[in-house]
């Protein structure tokens, strides 16, 4: 008897613990896309990220994008000031950033209509903790249906490299950005290959 009630113990416990990652599934989504162009015809660089995206329960269809966990710069143009009495000078900026970046469902704008049933659009922002500047995007579909996208807005204001690299970089202002799911080479479906790093 003992043997038999230790058994359904433990077979309770386990579906305990199961139920839970169920409802609350989690799958890492791939984005890649580019900076707009700057003149003259200037690439204005690449971009990457990696989202979070959990289910919800009741609709276990219905993924949603929860956190930003890794963005990746790659040769974004720079302008460096350096310091008084040196020339002035050009730089890029190549690098990986993980973060935990919360999302939450885009905010009414005031005046805004009020947003349709099938609404799909949640948004992040945040400042960067070893330079000055901001960091801020939308995923979202189009009328709520069709692929994932993602547009966003980079600023950088002061950015010094290391060793006896440039100091005083920035973008010149605000830079947009745009954003389209991907999929690594080991993972299956229709989407396209995301390029490697450094590729064109």
């Amino acid at each position: 008897m003992r043997r038999l009630l230790t058994a359904v113990v433990s077979s309770l416990l386990a579906a305990a613990l199961i139920a839970p990652a169920a409802d609350g599934a989690t799958q890492v989504r791939h984005f890649q896309g580019d900076f707009g162009m700057l003149p003259p015809a200037q690439s204005g660089g690449q971009i990457s990220l990696d989202f979070v995206f959990k289910n919800t329960r009741g609709n276990k269809r219905k993924f949603t994008p929860r956190q930003l966990t890794l963005v990746d710069f790659e040769d974004v143009p720079l302008l460096c000031m350096n310091s008084p009495g040196q020339p002035t000078a050009s730089a890029s900026l190549t690098t990986s950033i993980p973060t935990e970046i919360k999302l939450a469902k885009t905010p009414r704008h005031p005046g805004q209509a009020k947003p349709k049933p099938n609404r799909y659009s949640y948004s992040f922002s945040s400042n960067f903790s070893t330079f000055t500047g901001s960091f801020s995007g939308r995923v979202y579909k189009v009328n709520g249906r069709g692929k994932l996208l993602v547009i966003g807005k980079l600023t950088i204001q002061d950015l010094d490299f290391s060793g006896p690299g440039p100091t005083n970089c920035s973008t010149g202002g605000e830079r947009s950005w745009g954003a389209s799911q991907c999929r690594t080479a080991t993972e299956t479906g229709s989407l396209p290959i995301c390029r490697e790093r450094g590729a064109p």
